[in-house]
């Protein structure tokens, strides 16, 4: 009896529609996925389909043998199923830093490849001295033309996320991107490198050649006057977002025109501009850089030091468009009063990340002002000296 229980067990689970069993396989990660592919013949069938891998992760933090050949299997089984892809490298492991390649240069060779965007986030300590040459040639690879024994086209990649790589990317990556790839929508290159390459005549180009561009995310010095002109040309898909970033490349760059950025807001009046300052950044131009012409929606000034002025100098450009201020700064009654007043008069913002020690009466003040943020559980305030990490939506005292 128990035998037959167990046969009809079998038959029940092996019988299951093709869709329901996808279904459940699209919820597990690889290594999961891949046992239960052992299950029954039905069960192996539907690990094969395309559509459980047109959105894939690699997650190559194990630098063991037998983790990275499964990534490189997959790869050459379902490499042209490939539609959006994760990448996640300890960057620590020479060997993970080697699969990876490998899987970005037979990703580049693919025969009909899909791929129409990519991500590649860095985990673990950065080598000393490390500067990721071989990945600037890997994405070289991806983003140029097919080897000239594939016939078909490679299909214009869509969106890239290049942010979580810590690798001094240059023209002539971007220049390959913008040529072989013009249907491209989003681009983030805001990584932490040290020495920015990418020159503002590439990100011209690249602005010029790819007129369906939505989203873009850069360091102010790779920004020029003709750029945001060229963002406000006709005949183009209206930009979304603009992520700029000034470190300490401004010291020696110049700034962006009123002029330019007005030909641009009256071109694109719906624009969201994210506009960050980090300590390397000469405090002194933050003040010339925050012009009332950009139509700032997130706003980050880290600083680690007294920017109270440039706070209250926020408040009067933005307060129609704030919706996100993060300060990393040193406490004074000046910076108390000007959160209150940023509070106050921003009626759009609903985020307050501020890393350092507060008057409690201060930050009771700004909850009394902005509900809303308090319900949400969306800021950082604190009254009293806290261990790391602070959590987002919890004041000292609650």
């Amino acid at each position: 009896m128990m035998g037959d229980t167990e046969e009809e067990s079998l038959l029940s689970w092996s019988s299951l529609p093709d869709h329901i069993i996808v279904k459940i396989f699209s919820y597990l990660n690889l290594h999961d996925k891949f046992q239960a592919s052992f299950v029954c013949k039905s069960w192996n069938d539907c690990f094969h389909f395309p559509v459980l891998w047109a959105d894939f992760v690699f997650l190559i933090q194990d630098d063991s043998d037998r983790q990275i050949s499964r990534h490189k299997k997959c790869l050459e089984m379902h490499g042209s199923h490939l539609k959006n892809v994760l990448m996640k490298i300890d960057q620590s492991k020479p060997k993970c830093r080697s699969a990876a390649c490998d899987i970005l240069n037979g990703i580049a060779n693919l025969p009909n490849r899909k791929l129409s965007s990519i991500k590649i986030d860095f985990t673990g300590e950065n080598p000393l001295f490390y500067a990721g040459a071989e990945f600037v040639q890997s994405l070289k690879k991806l983003f140029g033309c097919n080897p000239e024994d594939i016939e078909t086209p490679t299909q214009s990649l869509v969106n890239v996320d290049l942010s979580g790589m810590p690798v001094a990317f240059n023209d002539e990556v971007i220049n390959l991107l913008s040529t072989n790839h013009p249907k491209l929508e989003s681009l983030n290159i805001l990584n932490k490198v040290l020495v920015c390459k990418v020159s503002p005549d590439s990100i011209l180009q690249l602005v010029r050649k790819c007129r369906k561009l939505k989203k873009l995310f850069l360091f102010h010095c790779s920004m020029s006057d003709d750029t945001l002109v060229a963002l406000a040309e006709d005949r183009r898909a209206p930009l979304e977002e603009l992520g700029i970033s000034c470190r300490r490349e401004q010291k020696y760059g110049g700034d962006l025109t009123s002029e330019a950025w007005q030909q641009l807001m009256t071109k694109l009046p719906k624009l969201k501009v994210m506009l960050s300052f980090d300590h390397t950044c000469p405090l002194h131009l933050v003040s010339q850089i925050m012009k009332p012409e950009i139509p700032v929606h997130v706003l980050n000034l880290q600083t680690f030091t007294m920017i109270y002025e440039e706070v209250n100098q926020a408040t009067t450009y933005y307060k129609n468009t704030l919706e996100v201020v993060v300060l990393q700064t040193r406490n004074s009654p000046e910076l108390g009063s000007a959160l209150v007043n940023l509070a106050r008069n921003c009626h759009n913002l609903h985020t307050l990340i501020v890393y350092c020690v507060l008057k409690k009466e201060v930050v009771e003040e700004i909850l009394a002002l902005r509900p809303k943020m308090k319900e949400d559980g969306t800021y950082i305030l604190k009254w009293k000296p806290q261990a790391e990490p602070w959590v987002v939506g919890l004041e000292e005292g609650d």
